[in-house]
């Protein structure tokens, strides 16, 4: 029978790898609204503090600070003389000659042509820039490598999902280094029992020549004999 907690494979348990993620999300967010708050709260401060510091110096001064928006609908113009008013009366009664008007409105119209063609050819970089920076955004390596990343990211932010990986990374090197184990002592086991059968093999055929060279050691001392008896 196996062992451990069977309410660990219940879906409410509060030790699963699932609740403890959710719970741990939710801590996360609340912790953020945290901040936001914080940073809004910080922000009121700082505006109260500013619009205090305002109504002292108008006291101190005492000079009343306008926030009307009467400037908005105000005149491109209006209460300023125009550059030109008084050149054409110059011009009008004679004063000035009429050539350097024409030569002065041939410069305008030079320089207002020359700020044309920057405005085009800046917006036309502008483009350029924007049709590069769409070819960016839409290349399928970058997207993928982006993918990759944001999912890098989140497992390391989140310390259980790497909590877990870590867990399943040992599991897989312990498994490596029993089967490299196991691999070693059975390379071990079979050379040593090669060099055994070839010991042995070596003992056999050393064997086989004594026996070899006694049988002829035999045969030759009975021909010897046989020659003596022989000579008698």
């Amino acid at each position: 029978m196996g062992g451990g907690d069977l309410n660990l494979k219940k879906s409410w348990h509060p030790a699963t790898f699932k609740n403890q993620e959710r719970v741990w999300k939710e801590e996360r967010k609340h912790a953020e609204e945290q901040r936001k708050i914080e940073q809004m709260k910080k922000e009121l401060a700082e505006e109260r503090q500013l619009q205090e510091l305002q109504r002292l110096q108008e006291q101190t001064s005492g000079r009343q600070r306008s926030d009307r928006l009467d400037w908005m609908y105000a005149a491109p113009n209006q209460g300023a003389a125009k550059p030109g008013s008084n050149e054409m009366e110059d011009y009008l009664l004679g004063k000035k000659n009429v050539d350097d008007l024409l030569r002065n409105k041939a410069a305008s119209e030079t320089v207002a042509s020359s700020a044309d063609e920057r405005f085009a050819l800046s917006n036309a970089n502008a483009n350029t820039e924007r049709d590069i920076q769409a070819k960016i955004r839409e290349d399928p390596l970058l997207m993928i490598k982006k993918r990759e990343q944001q999912a890098l990211k989140a497992i390391v932010d989140n310390p259980i999902r790497m909590k877990e990986l870590t867990k399943k990374d040992k599991k897989k090197k312990k498994k490596k280094d029993i089967k490299d184990k196991s691999d070693r002592h059975h390379h071990h086991r079979h050379s040593s029992s090669r060099h055994s059968s070839t010991r042995d093999h070596s003992r056999d055929r050393s064997r086989e020549r004594r026996r070899h060279s006694s049988r002829e050691r035999r045969r030759d001392s009975r021909e010897r004999s046989s020659r003596s008896r022989y000579r008698e």
